[in-house]
This record gives C-alpha cells, sequence and structure tokens, in this order.
C-alpha cells in the first residue's frame, strides 16, 4: 500500500510551499527553486546518457478557469516531462497547432523546442515537470534517434505509484536527505523508466552503416537545436558531422523535406516567437539570443517566416493575453 500524498507532505520540513520565482500565482516546494539549475543529475548507462537539467512542481488552488492571461507557456531545449496531479485543462503545443485535454493522471513529454500552453478550465491546479535530455553514452557502438511517441492516462494503481516516486523525490530533495547523490539518481531513473515501459519515450537503435544518412541528419538536428545561437557557420556543422556540408544538405533535404538553413531557420523562429510572447525584451536583444548577428537580418527573417514583423506578432500575442 502506497503512503498518499498528503503523508509525504507531512514529512517535509517548513516552509513546504512557497510563491514560485517564475509562474506568477503559483506555488512550489520551498527547496525546489534552489536545486533547479543548480544540481543537475547526470547518470551514464551501457547505451545512453541522460541528464535531469530541473525539477519543478506547480500549484495554484484558485486557479481562474479559461483566463488566457494567466494562461502558462513553456518552451524548452530537452525534453520536459508533463504530470498532472489536479485540475483539468487544455494542453496546446503551439508549434504544431494540437490540442489535448490535461486531467489527473496525464502523463506526457513536451517535445525539444516546441511552444507548449496550459488553459486552466477547473478545479485546483498542481502538476509536476522534469526536464532531462537523453543521448548515446561514450560506449555506444551504434546509431539511435529517441522519439516522443504521444501521452497517456495513467489508470489508477499506476497513477498511486508514480505520484509516490515524485513525492519522494521531492521529499528527499526538501529534506535534505540525498546520499551522495543516489538517492535522488535512484528515483529519477524510477520515473524515467515508467516513460520507456509505458512506449512515452522510444529509442530506436540500428548499426552502423546501413542508417549512416539517418545518423549524420540525427547529428546535425540535434546540433541546430541546441546550438542554434551559436551557429553562425555551416562549417561548424561539416566539422560536427564529418562529411561535405553539400552532401549533408543534400541528405538533410532527403530525410526532413527542409535544407539546413530551412530547419535552423524554423528552429531559430519557435524560440523568438516564445520570447515575443512571454517578456518584454528588445527586439534586438531577443534577436541575439535567437542567433541573428543583428536585428535587421532577424526582423526579415521573421516576416519571411511568419508574414509579420516581431513587433506586430508580440502585439497580437498581447492583445491575446499572453505575457508579462
Amino acid at each position: 500500500m502506497f503512503p498518499t500524498r498528503n503523508e509525504i507532505i507531512a514529512q517535509f520540513r517548513s516552509p513546504v510551499f512557497i510563491p514560485h520565482r517564475n509562474f506568477h500565482g503559483m506555488e512550489t516546494f520551498s527547496r525546489l527553486s534552489d536545486w533547479a539549475g543548480k544540481n543537475t543529475v547526470s547518470v551514464e548507462l551501457p547505451r545512453m546518457k541522460i541528464a535531469v537539467s530541473s525539477i519543478d512542481y506547480l500549484r495554484n488552488f484558485n486557479m481562474p478557469a479559461g483566463d488566457e492571461g494567466s494562461m502558462l507557456r513553456f518552451q524548452q531545449n530537452c525534453y520536459r516531462l508533463w504530470y498532472q496531479v489536479d485540475g483539468q485543462g487544455i494542453l496546446h503545443n503551439a508549434t504544431r497547432n494540437v490540442f489535448g485535454t490535461a486531467k489527473p493522471g496525464l502523463l506526457g513529454l513536451m517535445e525539444i523546442g516546441e511552444r507548449y500552453s496550459y488553459l486552466h478550465q477547473k478545479g485546483p491546479f498542481e502538476c509536476f515537470l522534469m526536464e532531462f535530455s537523453v543521448v548515446p553514452s561514450q560506449q555506444a557502438k551504434c546509431y539511435w534517434n529517441s522519439e516522443v511517441e504521444g501521452k497517456l492516462v495513467l489508470p489508477e494503481n499506476s497513477r498511486l505509484y508514480f505520484e509516490n516516486l515524485i513525492f519522494d523525490l521531492i521529499r528527499v530533495i526538501a529534506n535534505d536527505k540525498e546520499i551522495l547523490g543516489l538517492a535522488s539518481i535512484s528515483r529519477i531513473l524510477e520515473i524515467l523508466v515508467v516513460l520507456f515501459t509505458k512506449g512515452l519515450l522510444v529509442i530506436k537503435e540500428s548499426q552502423f552503416p546501413e542508417n549512416k544518412a539517418k545518423s549524420l541528419v540525427e547529428k546535425a538536428k540535434a546540433m541546430m537545436n541546441l546550438q542554434y545561437a551559436k551557429l553562425h557557420h555551416q562549417k561548424d556543422l561539416e566539422k560536427e558531422c564529418g562529411v561535405d556540408i553539400n552532401y549533408l544538405n543534400m541528405l538533410f533535404a532527403k530525410e526532413t523535406g527542409k535544407t539546413l538553413y530551412k530547419y535552423l531557420s524554423d528552429v531559430r523562429m519557435e524560440h523568438a516567437k516564445y520570447m515575443l510572447e512571454v517578456n518584454k525584451l528588445p527586439i534586438n536583444e531577443i534577436s541575439s539570443h535567437v542567433g541573428y548577428t543583428n536585428s535587421n537580418s532577424f526582423a526579415r527573417a521573421f516576416k519571411r517566416s511568419l508574414n509579420q514583423t516581431p513587433t506586430s506578432y508580440r502585439e497580437n500575442a498581447r492583445k491575446k493575453g499572453y505575457g508579462s
């Protein structure tokens, strides 16, 4: 019999909850704010390396229903696990314009570089989030690609087990019960095992040289997804992948339907749209953040991609209640 959420929370040091530093009106567990960004957990297994960069918990017992002004917005450079503990709302993948219902027990992953939003509908709101990356280990002798396979609502027994893992992990962090980092790592790995066993995260493997072309494309995509702000010369991609850039571009277009330039531009535009929606940074700073050397080239690329200027996009987003 698993202990209940309240039974585990009763073991937490005071104060248990504090205002969240990034999401207005939200509370979070008191020690998670200090843990995020300072205690990246990394573990290397025989075929993969897992790095967890943040663990977060959001709750608001009086969250306005259907209020677009209080909509939660997310974007990440790795995977973001989303688990709905309580409340019901709408999760929107703004990059693909796909909507889905979020209700207690919902477990899913937010894709790398894609924009998401959550609009609350009813009930008290609580959710657990974890950002992590999965890459081949140094010992891996094969190409593999990780893919997200949708989302699901856990059945009651699985939900109790999964929530027990979540709150026990947070308890370890909140009460300083780490043992050489092993206490949190063991619980994080158990959480990730659920993603693999439920088929939400799939690792596809195949040996070289059969899928060398696909491997090169995935290397190029990974570099652009992570280094989009610093990637100013295609020679960097050529060096990373170890092949002529024209050959790489041909393979990339064949596999993805996009040129390297188009893919990189799309990645930058997604990050630019998110930044225009959620903060008040000047356009020239956003331009620099997403990898453009000057604001004019950024504005031209944005207009070419979205048929509107960055300023008009920001104004339209604010009319819809987005942003600060």
